[in-house]
Order: structure tokens, then sequence, then C-alpha cells
């Protein structure tokens, strides 16, 4: 059994409570952190390892280390719950059931970072966690660890929720802060980056609510303990949003030495696929990263066993690898339609493109109608090149990474499923009520020893 550090207690009754949560040993990180200078927590953040969780994987101490610090001007902390990727439900988890944890550790990191007022921004779809943050923090307010004079340090702090209208693009971090100023929610151009000129133009750092909650253990346990957890870059625990075709799905915390065919088939987590089904393929990472066949998801295409970490999920590049990202793991068994679920991603980000760059705006348009004219089997060879073309042409060239989460899903579907593309235009009546089905995609990866 995994070590857990942000859900130990989430089964315990009442811990959604200030008192339940206070005498299970809440905001014991506070009180130590307030005895401490800010530069020692952000220090402890460092040597922790912690990386962010809302998918980029950037290094949160670094990250905290950037924020500028001019004489006079507000900072603040703005906590990123707009957690829209689709496949993932670990943030909703942590703010419904354990929402105090989330406050704990934004007092935690506003007094590292400075910022007297802070943030959470939640997606517009989560329409019933405000209330339950809400309360969490006029509890907190009411106990002293919240609001003004906080423990009689003189540190103050509010922290505000802010509901979202429901646009995926929110996730990206300049378009989060567009809209928590009141305007569209359209991604800035960088630099200059939040740390410098963020929320009103004043130095801003923003973080996933994971990020944030795991601030409260590496406070209480310190940097270095945490980091013993995990394996080399990939330290501390992480939260697993699994789903798809399991048997048990649901948000999973996992150290990461684990082995994905362990995530997978063992009876401590998903617990193997229903009916008896093979495992075809899976989303390690949420929608935007690449998909991987059976082959290359149990094993590295150097023969490895890989783990469900940050490093060896991204082994071998998008040639042969994946990506942690948000921690989405969606699996798929032996009947599922690769260019279906493709298609669905693709109409997805179409539908929630901002529409600021063109390449994106029109690409994934001119993608999701393709891929529907195959699914539908009306289309053609050369549909199959077209696509490929065009994901090219949007990688890279957006102001946000919006464009490349529409695009890798479509190249890494083209680069290991082409055959299944190609059966969709050689049978285009059968492939309405047939599914391609396993084929070979779960035979092994033969390297040559040379390679």
């Amino acid at each position: 059994m995994a070590r857990k550090l942000l859900l130990d207690k989430a089964n315990v009754s009442g811990i959604t409570g200030f008192e339940v949560y206070r005498r299970e040993g809440g905001y014991r990180s506070v009180e130590k952190a307030l005895k401490m200078a800010p530069a020692e927590i952000v220090e402890e953040v460092k040597k922790s390892g912690l990386r962010g969780r809302g998918g980029a994987g950037f290094p949160t101490g670094m990250k905290w280390s950037f924020i500028a610090k001019p004489e006079g001007v507000p900072r603040h902390l703005v906590v990123n719950a707009d957690e829209s990727e689709p496949g993932t439900f670990k943030d909703r988890y942590l703010m419904e059931f354990i929402p105090h944890l989330l406050i704990e550790g934004m007092v935690v990191s506003s007094f590292a970072l400075g910022s007297n007022v802070s943030y959470i921004y939640i997606r517009g779809e989560y329409a019933w966690i405000p209330d339950i943050l809400e309360k969490a923090i006029n509890e907190a307010k009411a106990n002293g660890f919240l609001g003004k004079n906080i423990l009689g340090t003189g540190f103050d702090c509010e922290i505000y929720v802010q509901r979202g209208a429901g646009a995926y693009i929110c996730g990206e971090e300049t378009a989060l802060i567009e809209s928590l100023e009141g305007k569209r929610g359209n991604p800035r151009i960088k630099p200059p980056f939040p740390a410098i000129k963020g929320l009103w133009e004043r130095p801003t750092v923003v973080n996933n609510v994971e990020t944030i909650a795991a601030v409260v253990p590496i406070i209480n346990e310190g940097g270095e303990e945490y980091a013993k957890i995990g394996v080399g870059k990939s330290t501390g625990t992480k939260l697993i949003s699994a789903c798809g075709n399991i048997n048990k799905p649901g948000v999973y915390e996992i150290d990461m030495t684990i082995s994905v065919e362990d995530f997978i088939f063992s009876d401590e987590y998903c617990g193997g696929i229903p009916n008896g089904k093979k495992l075809k393929a899976c989303i390690p990472g949420g929608s935007s990263v690449p998909i991987l066949p059976a082959n290359l998801l149990l094993t590295t295409a150097k023969g490895e066993k890989r783990l469900m970490n940050y490093e060896s999920l991204s082994d071998g590049g998008f040639a042969t690898g994946s990506m942690m990202g948000s921690g989405g793991f969606i699996v798929l068994d032996e009947d599922q339609c690769v260019v279906k679920n493709t298609m669905t991603l693709a109409r997805f980000y179409h539908h929630e493109s901002c529409g600021q760059c063109s390449p994106c705006r029109e690409g994934t348009g001119w993608m999701e109608r393709i891929l529907k004219k195959i699914d539908s089997g009306k289309g053609d060879m050369k549909d199959i090149d077209l696509l490929w073309d065009i994901q090219r042409k949007i990688e890279g060239n957006t102001i946000c990474p919006l464009g490349d989460a529409a695009a890798w899903p479509v190249a890494a579907a083209i680069r290991h499923f082409r055959d299944e593309f190609e059966w969709h235009v050689l049978n285009p009546e059968k492939c309405l009520t047939e599914n391609f089905g396993l084929r070979h995609y779960a035979d092994p990866i033969h390297v040559p020893v040379t390679a």
C-alpha cells in the first residue's frame, strides 16, 4: 500500500469541517510556517522537488523564486481549480472532500509568496464546490487561521473564490488571469510572465490545487523527507484520476515507483479491465497527451517496465512515449475505436479554442471535420496525410498550449494506429458496425540490439 500524504484522512467522518480537520492534525503547517522566514519556506519547497501537478510538471519552488518583489506592489497567489482537462477529476475530489487541506496550503503558500489577497479560480461546471470552499474559508477565518493578524503574527491573508464560466482555455494561467480580471479568457502573449506582471499587472504565481495541497506535508515533514518518496525527479506522491475501461475508476494517490501494469491490473488500484477484455491503449495524462498502444504503455521501446512517473512515461519522447500531464489516466479496451475517440477529442478542442490564433481556430475545426469524415466511412487515404500535415502546422504555432493539446492526440493516433485509420477508409460500410479491434497493439515491441 502506497503512503498517502494528501488522501490519508479523506475517509474520516466530518473531515470537511474545521473541528474534525483540526483534530486530525490540520493547520499544523500554518503554525510551523509562520515561525519561519518566507524564503525558508520557498527553500523547503525547492528541496522537496515538488513539480507542478497541473500538467506542465515545472519545479514549484523554482517557479515561486521567480516572483518579482517591487517595493509597495502587492503580490498574489492564484490557485488554478479550472480542472477542465477531459479525464481529470482529482482536484475536484480534494476540494469536495478535504477542502481545508487546500485552504491550509494556500495560507502557507501565500505567506511564502507575500500574498495578502489570494484567489481560487474554479471551473463553472463545479457548481456545488464553491459553497464547500467558502464554508471552509469562513471556518478558518473564525478560528484565526485566515484573515487579519493570523495567529497573532501580523500576517494578513484573505482568500476569495471566483467561479469561471466553463471555458477550457481558462485553465491556461494567463487566460485564467484575464478572466479573473473580468475580461474574455484569451491567453496573453508572454513575456511578460505572470511572476512579473500577472493579475492586475502585479507579480502573481498561479499553481494547481494539488500542487498547493502538497505544500502542507512538505512543511510538516520537511522538504528532504518529502523528496525521499518517489524516484529521481518524480518526488512525493501523485494523485491519479483513473477512468475508462477499468473495474475500479476513481482517484488514487500513488508514489511514483509503481509500474503502469501494476496500476492498471492490481486490486489495490484499477483492478484490471472488465469482462475479461484486453488492454488496447491508454491516454496516461489527460486528453491532451499522446495516446499509447498497450505494447508501448506497459514497457518502453527499450523493453524496460514503464513506471507511473514523469520520466518513465515520457521515455522515448513522443515517438514511443507520452506524458504524466495532469494525471488523467484513461484506459481503452479492445472494443474501443481509436478513430472515434480521436474525433471526440478533436471536437472538444475545436469547441474550446478561443479563436485568437489562426492555426488553432481554423486547424481544430478542420481536423474535426476530417476525422468525422473518416469515422463515418467517407474518408480516403489522402485525408490521413492531410490530418498529419494540419496537426504539424498547429503545434508550436499558437500563443498558448491549446494548439499543442489539440495536435498531439491526432498525431499520436496516426503515429501508432495508422492501420486503424486505413481500415476505416478501406472498409467504409464495415467500419460503421464493427471495430478494428486489438490486432497487433498488444504485441511486444522488438528493438534491434544496436538501437
